[in-house]
């Protein structure tokens, strides 16, 4: 991917779906289609993080112990939920990767004011997506993806074309669905561990 790769160009791939006859050159402009696209971009980018476990912006963080107590007999800690966090997709077993996944919740806190994690794992690592904002290191596959979003959205204001807006939809979910092998292409996980009362007949 190019490094000259920008917001606006993204948001021009998301002009050229819906057949938009002009491109924009800020997001600050006063046309109509610059104007939507700084309504929907941020949003689109969040969404688009959230579909799937992008090796880009994924990252390592050991949680930090939130001040209200878990809920009692249910888990045994609760952690603050990272701020720059998309979507938790893991906490890391101890015991490494091929170990049994280990089990989370995601909940309010006692205030109902932010989200919490909780689990039974001391001093927890979580493997999530973060808010990653920088496009020179978003995929090929990603940046479609996201231009694709941002078309859904922006489509009907612009257009007025309800049928385009399903079939882009469409073709977003139908991404979305090669990406976790698509991401993986980069990466070598081990051999799942077998299940554990597959594991007590050995």
């Amino acid at each position: 991917m190019s490094h000259t790769l920008s917001v606006v160009k993204i948001c021009n791939m998301a002009l050229s779906h819906i057949g938009a006859n002009s491109s924009i050159e800020s997001l600050s402009e006063a046309s109509a289609e610059a104007q939507a696209c700084d309504i929907w971009y941020d949003f689109s980018r969040t969404q688009t993080l959230e579909a799937n476990n992008w090796n880009f912006a994924r990252k390592r963080l050991t949680l930090v112990t939130h001040a209200d107590d878990p809920p009692s007999g249910v888990w045994a800690y609760r952690y603050q939920y990272p701020s720059d966090c998309v979507m938790i997709r893991r906490l890391q077993n101890p015991s490494g990767d091929v170990a049994d996944i280990t089990p989370f919740e995601i909940e309010m806190d006692d205030s109902n004011t932010g989200k919490t994690i909780l689990t039974d794992l001391d001093e927890a690592v979580a493997v999530y997506t973060f808010d990653q904002e920088d496009t020179n290191v978003f995929s090929p596959f990603f940046v479609e993806m996201l231009s694709l979003a941002l078309a859904t959205h922006i489509v009907f204001t612009l257009t007025g074309k309800g049928d385009l807006k399903n079939n882009l939809t469409d073709n977003f979910i139908n991404m979305s669905r090669v990406a976790p092998s698509l991401n993986a292409n980069e990466e070598k996980s081990p051999a799942p561990r077998d299940a554990p009362w597959i594991r007590g007949r050995q």
